[in-house]
């Protein structure tokens, strides 16, 4: 998780949640997040296309919570928006000859693999709604 997608994600929702009679444009959720309205449209689109959001075009569009939050967990959050970079990307060319650079990326990829595990156990245990009421 180390870009933003998650994050900017989770808040989208989350404003949603707390706002769930209102259609929220982008402009104002790209306001509370502080980030440029096309970032937010950019998940807004990924997080319609995974079944989160409904969007409505127009004057008085926006976007708004097509699930209950009580029926969303966070790990299917996680999972549309996951980047396969969790510890980072792996090296390009490490040196085949060198004891370290011959498995290097693939360690990594073990290590990469159990941390996803936890992290994904862990939110599986959480529902949006549960999430959005530390708010």
């Amino acid at each position: 998780m180390n870009d933003k997608r998650f994050i900017i994600s989770m808040h989208i929702l989350t404003l949603m949640v707390k706002n769930s009679e209102d259609w929220l444009s982008s402009e104002f959720i790209s306001g509370s997040i502080n980030v440029n309205p096309v970032l937010v449209r950019k998940e807004l689109s990924n997080l319609n296309k995974h079944g989160f959001i409904q969007t409505k075009e127009g004057k008085n569009g926006g976007s708004k919570l097509s699930r209950l939050p009580q029926k969303i967990l966070l790990s299917e959050i996680y999972s549309s928006v996951y980047n396969s970079q969790l510890l980072g990307k792996l090296l390009k060319d490490p040196n085949p000859k060198c004891n370290i650079g011959n498995k290097i990326n693939q360690n990594i990829s073990e290590l990469t693999n159990t941390i996803e595990k936890v992290v994904l156990k862990k939110l599986e245990t959480i529902t949006l709604f549960d999430f959005s009421k530390k708010f």
